[in-house]
């Protein structure tokens, strides 16, 4: 490097945890496919990956369908923060071993598809930030039909301080 010169670091979305799977599993995708696929969503500093255990199957005992990806976001006051008011929020990616037998097809169709949607999911979100509750998209593999299946779950709560501006009229 020459003098003057600076190195620019590259951006990786941080991982929170990475559990040990089995010989037999393997991760679908890695920090750096994950953060190259999502570099343009609003949430990108505020994401952080969970490599997780989802599944308690054993090799050769799999569902036909089951969790891959999941991105959520999850917002929560805390009455136990050290500081009042401190809150718990975070944006997240939860990724989901895999039979290793079926890693490069998944593979394949979340780069083809998948990460696509995530991404519209995230940017369609964006705007939840700060809001109380918990959204999460989902996608699932299923093993028959080599395909994706998505499903959303949102457990909104109601807006407290909307709440209480109603309350004072």
């Amino acid at each position: 490097m020459r003098s003057g010169e600076t190195k620019e670091t590259e951006f990786i979305i941080p991982t929170r945890y990475k559990t040990e799977i089995g010989s037999y599993l393997s991760w679908p995708m890695g920090a750096k496919e994950l953060t190259n696929a999502f570099l343009d969503v609003p949430q990108i500093k505020d994401l952080q990956l969970k490599f997780e255990r989802h599944h308690s199957y054993h090799q050769g005992k799999w569902p036909v369908s089951f969790s891959v990806i999941e991105a959520s976001y999850a917002y929560h006051r805390t009455q136990y923060a050290p500081i009042a008011g401190l809150t718990d929020s975070s944006w997240s990616l939860f990724v989901y071993p895999v039979p290793r037998n079926m890693r490069a097809a998944i593979r394949e169709t979340l780069a083809q598809h998948g990460f696509g949607l995530i991404r519209e999911w995230l940017i369609g979100h964006a705007k939840v930030s700060g809001r109380e509750g918990n959204w999460r998209f989902e996608v699932v593999w299923n093993s028959e039909s080599k395909e994706l299946t998505l499903g959303t779950h949102d457990y909104v709560l109601p807006d407290i301080s909307a709440r209480k501006q109603s309350n004072k009229k």
